[in-house]
């Protein structure tokens, strides 16, 4: 994926006095410099390594087969306050604007992220409402950055985001089977038409990725957990928290 060229600085090319196969090896290493640049404006360098699935390309995600016990969930803006990252994992369920942040300057965040045993998945969001190239490049970026994570931290939990229907065929592409999942409820809970949306998408993440367990922010009707066999750990959001079930389902 990115190459690496180096310019020897003690060479004619440097001096000016390059002869016609050097003055080329000097264009090569311009290309490749520029091509690194690139690279990075596009986030093409954290897919390094990757292998890419489905007509989105997004990148294959690793399974994870075991979560290490932690008591709460702590968002991306909340993380550098955190007293005791050991006891908690971090999750971008958060507003879009903070999760551009580590999209734009994922190398800032490294000694953060570092301190938690439980990272989840990023969280752009992929809303109903939106275009469908918002959501595809949404859920492209989601994919790509999880990647990058599974590739610097221990363990990574996959997060599983969708909008109707009309996502499912290719929002899932990437996804591992047999694999600890994690979702937010939050904005979900408002009305029947999207608590609808949010159950039928976990019918279908089920019957097509088959998780060992599923990490859930945000409340979780208990009528639910009945519907399904793997173990559901919630975790009440920062609002919960905060303020009890006031201003339940909002980010």
């Amino acid at each position: 994926m990115s190459i690496q060229c180096q310019k020897n600085a003690g060479s004619p090319a440097a001096t000016g006095d390059a002869t016609p196969c050097q003055d080329s090896c000097l264009k090569s290493v311009l290309l490749c410099n520029k091509e690194q640049e690139v690279q990075h404006h596009f986030h093409w360098d954290l897919l390094e390594g990757a292998t890419i699935v489905g007509s989105h390309h997004h990148a294959k995600l690793k399974r994870i087969a075991e979560v290490p016990n932690v008591k709460r969930m702590v968002t991306l803006n909340n993380a550098p306050y955190e007293k005791h990252p050991e006891e908690c994992a971090l999750c971008f369920y958060t507003r879009d604007t903070i999760i551009e942040r580590i999209w734009n300057n994922r190398q800032r965040y490294i000694s953060v992220l570092k301190r938690f045993p439980v990272i989840i998945g990023l969280d752009f969001s992929i809303l109903c409402n939106m275009y469908f190239p918002q959501q595809a490049y949404n859920c492209w970026r989601n994919y790509a950055m999880t990647y990058w994570l599974q590739e610097n931290f221990s363990v990574v939990v996959p997060n599983v985001g969708y909008g109707d229907s009309d996502t499912f065929p290719w929002v899932l592409e990437g996804l591992p089977e047999n694999s600890w999942l994690a979702i937010t409820t939050q904005g979900c809970l408002d009305s029947y038409v999207l608590k609808r949306m949010l159950l039928n998408g976990l019918h279908e993440i089920v019957r097509r990725k088959h998780p060992i367990g599923l990490i859930v922010y945000g409340k979780f009707p208990d009528l639910w957990r009945k519907r399904f066999s793997m173990p559901i750990i919630v975790f009440p959001s920062y609002r919960e928290m905060k303020w009890g079930d006031k201003n339940n389902g909002k980010r």
